[in-house]
């Protein structure tokens, strides 16, 4: 059958575009879990305080898109079944249109927009717009998750913010993060691999790959009727200062605080009773929270790209002890020096067939039932049942305040509702505030989660 966004077949690393110059091939393997899923898509809000003229933002987005290699690239996927990010010439790139709309809500407009597919194999990556309303004016980017992570976000805002301020932006051509790169430890055991041979050998016997209108299929029934919900808490410098001073108090890191205060939340809200064979009532074992933290392996590089990774724990909020000794045994099991434990996900993923990956997002959507996906989909630590919440934290967003005579302030990102997580986290701090975003389906949002949301901030507030 044939691929989605299927390329002729090359057998070299690099392809001459008709111009004469040397164009970029990039070979997708980390970020091959993006590439069928419905749901992966990026969104950030920040306001802008000053006058900006529309020509001048127009140029200036033109110029970020055209010094950003990534966005200049379409998405293919060969005979063989690799993938690759291809440099293209375009007549009209779709990531450098400025969408100007008038007195709309932003949370509307991705609500309408997270719906619609990108358009990978002519290069559509990126979404930008410009909202002006009566009392102040917004910049929202809705991007795939294949033009970069969270972070990207900031540095593509920062070549824009430079343009409009007269400054120069450079060049930043794709470098990807490589998985030949991770820790020796996190590599497969010899004995992983034998066992793995074998499920492989299931796949090519059983396996398929997935055409374009299985993918626009899968899409449209992951968004059939269905909206997503954000909201975000915002805690200035005062309430995030003292967050600081706990953590710095507790010898933890914020990130470990924040995540248990939602375990908290989590715990609390899901304390079951039973009635036991001599109609007592008691309270039930729980399980503990499923919590997929979001991490990022980036280093210095500050162009677009995916370097962020997964990494799954588990944890039941400790009722029998107060909140900093749960702060602190959370805390040593998030930094437990285990270098296969950590990055065990893309180990496993450098050395799985490009379609057995994307079968992965039918399975989990539904429109798809192997054995051989369901084990790699246990090994990558992901399954129908979706975990407890997911925890994406930016940390600090590498921009700076003020760009000539604008100025940059409030600072969303929401990272994207997956098929693996009900309760979907961001985190980003700028200029010192925090800003905390909840991002659901609808109908995920039940009362419950509401209440996770507003006790879990509860927590936060009185450190």
């Amino acid at each position: 059958m044939a691929h989605p966004f299927r390329g002729v077949r090359f057998f070299i690393t690099w392809v001459y575009l008709s111009d004469g110059g040397q164009g970029m091939k990039e070979r997708i393997d980390k970020e091959r879990l993006h590439l069928f899923a419905p749901r992966d898509i990026l969104v950030t809000h920040v306001e802008v305080e000053g006058i900006i003229f529309i020509e001048k933002l127009k140029e200036a987005v033109k110029n970020a898109v055209a010094r950003n290699e990534i966005l200049n690239s379409r998405v293919v996927i060969e005979k063989d079944g690799n993938a690759y990010y291809e440099t293209q010439k375009f007549d009209d790139n779709p990531n450098d249109m400025v969408r100007v709309l008038h007195n709309v809500y932003w949370k509307d407009i991705v609500s309408e927009q997270e719906s619609i597919a990108f358009d990978l194999d002519h290069g559509e990556l990126l979404r930008f717009y410009y909202l002006m309303n009566e009392d102040k004016q917004e910049f929202l980017i809705i991007a795939h998750a294949l033009a970069g992570d969270g972070a990207s976000h900031g540095f593509f805002l920062n070549d824009v913010m430079r343009g409009l301020a007269d400054m120069p932006v450079k060049a930043k051509p794709l470098t990807r993060f490589q998985l030949s790169s991770l820790p020796k430890e996190s590599r497969l055991s010899f004995m992983e691999k034998m066992k793995l041979s074998s499920t492989l050998r299931n796949w090519n016997k059983e396996g398929t790959d997935f055409t374009e209108e299985e993918y626009y299929q899968l899409h449209a029934q992951a968004w059939r009727n269905k909206k997503t919900w954000i909201q975000y808490e915002t805690f200035h410098k005062d309430a995030l200062y003292r967050i600081a001073l706990y953590a710095k108090n507790q010898q933890v890191t914020v990130n470990s605080v924040l995540l248990t205060a939602f375990a908290r939340a989590s715990r609390e809200l899901r304390t079951a009773v039973v009635v036991d064979a001599k109609g007592r009532q008691q309270e039930a074992g729980l399980k503990p929270d499923q919590i997929a933290m979001v991490l990022s392996l980036r280093g210095e590089y500050d162009g677009m790209g995916d370097y962020e990774y997964t990494y799954p724990i588990e944890y039941l909020y400790d009722d029998t002890l107060d909140f900093a000794q749960n702060v602190k045994k959370l805390h040593s099991r998030i930094h437990l020096d285990n270098s296969k434990e950590k990055y065990r996900q893309l180990g496993l993923l450098g050395e799985l067939p490009g379609e057995l990956v994307d079968s992965v997002q039918f399975q989990l959507n539904g429109r798809y039932v192997n054995p051989v996906t369901e084990t790699i989909m246990k090994r990558l630590g992901m399954s129908e049942a979706p975990k407890g919440m997911a925890v994406t934290n930016l940390v600090k967003v590498l921009l700076a305040s003020r760009y000539g005579s604008l100025r940059l302030y409030n600072y969303v990102f929401v990272p994207p509702v997956t098929a693996n997580a009900r309760r979907i986290i961001g985190v980003t701090t700028f200029q010192g505030v925090m800003n905390l975003s909840f991002h659901a389906m609808d109908d995920e949002f039940t009362p419950n989660s509401r209440l996770f949301y507003q006790k879990s901030i509860a927590y936060l507030r009185e450190l």
